[in-house]
């Protein structure tokens, strides 16, 4: 409430477990950006699927109604990106109502990953993108291709993870020091492989694809976009845009682009750029993040994002603080429900 995070407790509600409802016992919680910007009122909250406060998780199906297709004990993720029809992640129990299909969609089973812990959400949403992007420009992979990519959070480095892991050679590019440090301390990245925000100029056209990825994808990240990339390079914008967001010099709407999955042609510093944009994420890019990381964990050591772990109730004071920009932290902060 007004930019301020609180837990209270409620009696369980009982009356809510119908025959289309599963209820989620989360055991872990991871905190996005995406979080804090709901927080301060800072992202456009969309119609279809609800807000995305508490989406990160992963746990055990607590209930399953008669019309759901699951049972209980089965080891579940979650995608928010179907439905508006749940509770916040937030919390010692997650609701979700549903359609057999449309639960099948958002409540997505998962292997065993308690005890060496990522975040399935981010990482499907990052190999939705990748495939995405490489469907629009018709690519079969990255192999030989320079990637560049603006922001070293969580997000940035997956990218990083998977553009290699297609053939491309990578450069995240980040402002801050603690975040490259922390890339290079849980070697993410090689020395060569990030770079500071204000080098950027000294890499100008030297890539085929660059990914903008921070929290809010600024007309001035998409200038400095621009600049890394090669005359007919593409940009993809991941990072957060709101209704009515341009790309800087022309009427190119980079929210649309992004919201729709277009690729759309720009002139940019006397280049022709393609501007693209990725959103979400559905049941296959989960299954195929969970393949990813089994078949090749080495290019994919996702464990080593987490940065620190957090018990429930000392999530209310850190995510405000993390939400009014008074704390930071690289990596990703993990709320351990066990705690």
């Amino acid at each position: 409430m007004n930019g301020t995070v609180s837990v209270r407790s409620v009696p369980f509600p009982h009356d809510a477990l119908g025959a289309d409802t599963v209820v989620i016992k989360p055991r872990y919680l991871g905190i996005c950006r995406a979080d804090t910007k709901e927080v301060v009122g800072s992202r456009d909250i969309p119609t279809d699927r609800g807000p995305l406060f508490g989406h990160e998780l992963v746990g055990f199906v607590a209930f399953a109604g008669a019309d759901t297709g699951f049972t209980e004990g089965e080891r579940v993720t979650f995608n928010p990106n179907v439905t508006p029809n749940r509770t916040t992640g937030f919390a010692e129990y997650l609701f979700v109502r549903g359609t057999a299909p449309t639960l099948d969609r958002t409540v997505v089973r998962s292997p065993d990953i308690l005890d060496d812990i990522w975040m399935p959400e981010p990482f499907a949403c990052i190999v939705h993108a990748v495939r995405k992007l490489l469907e629009l420009v018709e690519w079969p992979s990255f192999d030989g291709r320079r990637v560049g990519v603006i922001g070293a959070g969580c997000s940035g480095l997956m990218f990083a993870m998977y553009a290699k892991h297609l053939g491309a050679s990578v450069v995240v590019f980040n402002r801050g020091e603690m975040r490259r440090d922390f890339a290079a301390d849980r070697k993410l990245l090689a020395a060569d492989e990030i770079a500071p925000l204000d080098q950027a100029a000294g890499h100008a056209g030297e890539f085929d694809v660059v990914i903008v990825v921070p929290t809010i994808a600024t007309p001035a990240l998409l200038a400095v976009a621009g600049g890394l990339a090669a005359d007919g390079g593409v940009l993809q914008v991941y990072g957060g845009t709101r209704k009515g967001d341009r790309f800087p010099g022309t009427d190119a709407d980079v929210d649309t682009i992004r919201r729709r999955e277009l690729l759309e042609p720009v002139a940019h510093q006397g280049k022709l750029l393609h501007v693209s944009g990725a959103y979400g994420c559905g049941k296959e890019d989960y299954e195929e993040a969970f393949r990813l990381h089994a078949e090749h964990p080495d290019d994919f050591p996702l464990a080593r994002l987490v940065s620190r772990r957090i018990s429930l109730a000392e999530f209310p004071e850190l995510v405000t603080a993390i939400a009014a920009e008074t704390v930071d932290h690289p990596g990703k902060v993990v709320i351990d429900l066990a705690r």
